[in-house]
C-alpha cells in the first residue's frame, strides 16, 4: 500500500475510533444521569444498607472520658485513665503460620541449617499454642487461660495448622480474641520488648479506683455485670456518662473523604463528676477498726456509721460480714463473695432490734412531757419487775444485778435500767409513745437516695391493744426494728440543738427540707449530761482510758432473734452510739458488733465493752484527722500529779 493511502486509511478509522469513544463517553454519562434522576429499585438496594444509610456514608465515633468521682475533699475516687490489653487477630496469626511453615518447607537444607544456626526454629504446628505461651511468658499470666480464651472461640479443627483450609473453616474465624487485659506499664513494657508475633497491643479507656476496695459498696463498678446496685457509679449514671463525639462524612470507594454534611458532627463532652460525702480517710479508719474488733471478738459481723451533725453528710459507712466463726451465719450476702462492690449496704437495708442504745430516745422524750424528771426517784424492786394489764403479765429482767434496786430517772439511763423504763413508759399516753417513734423518724425511711433502704418495723396495732407489751418493749428497745441509719439520724439531735438535719450522701445535694424540731435545747443538754455519765459511770466505763475527747454516748446489749421467732439464749447484739466533742458535737459514730464469741468474750460481749471502744478509737481518729483540738490529758482519766505541785 502507497504511504499516502496508508495514511488517508490511518485517518479514517482514527475518526471513527473517536467517534466511537466520544459515543460510548456520552452515553456513559448520559447513562449515569438517567440513574442519578431515575434510580431502579435494585440500583437504590445496592446503595443502602439495612440500616438505611448509603454504602458511602461513614461515621467516626470520638469517646469521651466518664465523669469522676470525689470523696468531699476532693480525694478521686474514681476516675477514667488509660488502660492497655492485648489481642489477636486468628485469621492474621494463622495465615502468618502458613506462610512461615511454606517458607521453610521451600528452604534447602544448607539454608535451614544456617536459620537454626542464627536460633530460627522450625515454625510451629500449633500456632495459637505457641502464641499463649509467648503472650503469658511477658506478661506473667497463665498460659492455660489466655489459650482457652482462643479455643472456645475457635473450633477444634482450627487448634493444629493445615495448609490448606476450606472455606467453610476459614469463615469460621472470629476476627478478634483478648488474650489479657488490664495491664500494668511493666507488662506492656515487657510485651514490647519480647515482640511477640500476632499479638497485637492497644490503649482503651478503663475505670481507676484509686481507693481499691474501700467503701467499695457505696462507690460501685461500671459494667453491665454492676447494673442495678446500689454504688453511685449506677445511682448517679446519667451524671457521670459521658456524650460520644460523632463525624459523619460521605467517601469514595478507597474510603477517601469526599464531603462533610450539614449535621455531620456532633461534639461530645465529658460525663459530669459526682462528689459524695464520704471522706476517704475517716472510711479507712472505720473500716479499720470494725474489721479489727470484729475478728478479734470472732464476732459474725459489725456495722459502723458516722456522721458530721452540722451538714448530715454520711463521712464513712461500712459493715462486714464473716461466716468462719464456727457458729451458724446471722444472715449472707452472695454479692460479697463475688465482689466487694457487689455488697449491699447493710447500715441502709437490714433492720435489726436496737435494744438498749433506743432507751435515751424514750428518756428524753418522757423528760420532755413532764412524765419523768432526771432527779425523780423511780421506786423499783430489788429483783425483776412484774408487770400486770388484764390477764397478760411480763416480767422485766436487768442484764446486771447492780441495775435492780430504785434508781433516779438519770440513773436509769445511766444504768440502762430496763425496769425502770418500762415504769415511767406506763406513765404516757400509748399515742405519746407513738409520737416519740414519728418524732425521731423511725418506721419510716430517711430518704437518703439508697435504693433497698428499710423504713423499720414497728410494734402492729394489735401489740398496742396490750401495754405490758407493745408500751413497755420498746421503751428498752425491744419489739421494734431500726436501721443503722435511723439510729444515727435520731441521735444527731442530741448533738444539736434538738433538730434533725436530713441525711445526705452527695456533697451540694442539700435537701430543701429544713432541720425537724424534736427537743427543746434544755432537754437536749440534760439528756447529753446523763450520756455522758454512762461513759464516766455507768456501762461504757471502758471508754474512760481511750477518748481523747469529752463525749457521751449509749451502749446496748440486745439479744440476736432467730429465723423462727425468739431469741438466742446467748448471742447478742453489741452496740454503741458516740457523740463528741461534748460542747460542741461534730461528729455522731454508731458502731454494732453482730454475733460475738460469747465463749470467748465471755462478759466482755456487752456493747459498753466491745463497741464502745471500737467507737472511741474512730473517733478519736476522726476528730483528730478534721483538726478538733483535745487536751494532753485524757478527759476521763485521774490527771496526772508532778511531783512537788500540790
Amino acid at each position: 500500500m502507497e504511504p499516502q493511502t496508508r495514511a488517508r486509511s490511518i485517518a479514517y478509522w482514527s475518526r471513527i475510533a473517536t467517534v466511537s469513544i466520544a459515543s460510548a463517553l456520552i452515553l456513559t454519562v448520559a447513562r449515569v444521569q438517567w440513574l442519578k434522576s431515575n434510580p431502579s429499585d435494585a440500583l437504590e438496594a445496592s446503595m443502602v444498607r439495612k440500616n438505611g444509610t448509603s454504602i458511602h456514608e461513614r461515621t467516626l465515633a470520638e469517646p469521651f472520658p466518664r465523669g469522676t468521682i470525689y470523696d468531699r475533699r476532693g480525694q478521686v475516687v474514681a476516675m477514667d485513665t488509660t488502660g492497655w490489653f492485648v489481642y489477636c487477630d486468628p485469621k492474621v496469626v494463622y495465615r502468618d503460620a502458613q506462610d512461615a511453615l511454606d517458607a521453610w518447607e521451600r528452604a534447602s537444607e544448607t539454608k535451614r541449617a544456617a536459620m537454626q544456626a542464627k536460633g530460627i526454629e522450625p515454625p510451629s504446628l500449633d500456632p495459637f499454642g505457641d502464641l499463649a505461651a509467648r503472650v503469658a511468658t511477658a506478661v506473667g499470666e497463665n498460659q492455660a487461660e489466655i489459650l482457652a480464651e482462643i479455643t472456645q472461640r475457635t473450633t477444634p479443627e482450627l487448634h493444629v495448622l493445615q495448609k490448606d483450609l476450606s472455606p467453610e473453616l476459614w469463615a469460621k474465624f472470629p476476627r478478634y480474641i483478648v488474650l489479657a487485659a488490664a495491664l500494668n506499664d511493666a507488662q506492656v513494657d515487657a510485651l514490647r520488648t519480647a515482640k511477640v508475633p500476632g499479638a497485637v497491643l492497644s490503649p482503651r479507656p478503663v475505670r481507676a479506683y484509686p481507693y481499691g476496695g474501700l467503701a467499695a459498696p457505696i462507690i460501685g463498678k461500671v459494667g453491665a455485670d454492676h447494673k442495678g446496685l446500689s454504688g453511685y457509679e449506677f445511682r448517679a449514671e446519667q451524671a457521670l456518662s459521658p456524650t460520644d463525639g460523632r463525624v459523619t462524612y460521605l467517601c469514595d470507594n478507597r474510603g477517601q473523604v469526599i464531603s462533610i454534611p450539614e449535621h455531620g458532627l456532633q461534639v461530645g463532652a465529658e460525663g459530669d463528676d459526682v462528689v459524695l460525702s464520704l471522706d476517704m480517710v475517716i472510711q479507712e479508719i472505720a473500716e479499720r477498726e470494725l474489721k479489727a474488733t470484729v475478728e478479734s471478738a470472732n464476732a459474725s459481723g459489725g456495722r459502723c456509721l458516722v456522721v458530721d451533725t452540722e451538714t448530715g453528710e454520711v463521712l464513712a459507712a461500712c459493715d462486714t460480714l464473716r461466716n468462719n466463726t464456727g457458729r451458724t451465719p446471722i444472715t449472707s450476702d452472695p454479692g460479697a463473695k463475688i465482689d466487694a462492690s457487689l455488697a449491699r449496704m447493710r447500715w441502709v437495708t437490714d433492720p435489726f432490734e436496737p435494744g438498749s442504745i433506743f432507751k435515751p430516745f424514750v428518756w428524753a422524750w418522757a423528760v420532755q412531757g413532764g412524765f419523768a424528771r432526771p432527779n425523780e426517784t423511780i421506786r423499783l424492786p430489788d429483783g425483776p419487775l412484774t408487770l400486770t394489764d388484764g390477764r397478760a403479765k411480763r416480767t422485766i429482767h436487768e442484764a446486771h444485778r447492780t441495775s435492780y434496786g430504785t434508781k433516779t430517772w438519770e440513773n436509769v439511763l445511766v444504768k440502762s435500767v430496763n425496769a425502770g423504763m418500762a415504769t415511767v413508759a406506763l406513765r404516757m399516753p400509748m399515742q405519746d409513745m407513738k409520737d416519740m417513734l414519728s418524732g425521731f423518724g423511725f418506721g419510716k425511711k430517711t430518704d437518703i437516695g439508697i435504693p433497698g433502704e428499710t423504713a423499720g418495723q414497728l410494734p402492729p396495732r394489735d401489740e398496742w391493744t396490750n401495754r405490758t407489751r407493745a408500751q413497755t418493749s420498746v421503751a428498752f428497745g425491744q419489739g421494734v426494728s431500726v436501721s443503722a441509719l435511723q439510729l444515727v439520724h435520731a441521735f444527731s439531735a442530741f448533738c444539736r440543738d434538738g433538730t434533725m438535719v436530713p441525711l445526705r450522701m452527695l456533697v451540694g445535694a442539700r435537701s430543701s427540707a429544713a432541720p425537724v424540731p424534736v427537743l427543746t435545747e434544755p432537754v437536749v443538754m440534760v439528756t447529753r449530761e446523763a450520756m455522758e455519765k454512762v461513759i464516766t459511770e455507768g456501762t461504757g466505763k471502758r471508754l474512760k482510758p481511750i477518748l481523747h475527747y469529752r463525749g457521751f454516748g449509749k451502749s446496748g446489749t440486745a439479744q440476736l432473734a432467730t429465723p423462727k421467732g425468739g431469741y438466742y439464749a446467748d448471742r447478742y447484739m453489741s452496740s454503741f452510739l458516740l457523740g463528741a466533742p461534748y460542747d460542741q458535737p461534730k461528729l455522731a459514730i454508731l458502731v454494732t458488733i453482730e454475733d460475738p464469741d460469747k465463749k470467748k468474750l465471755g462478759d466482755g460481749v456487752g456493747g459498753g465493752a466491745l463497741a464502745g471502744p471500737c467507737a472511741a478509737k474512730i473517733m478519736n481518729g476522726a476528730l483528730e484527722y478534721i483538726g478538733v483540738p483535745h487536751g494532753v490529758d485524757l478527759p476521763y482519766e485521774p490527771k496526772t500529779r508532778i511531783a512537788g505541785v500540790p
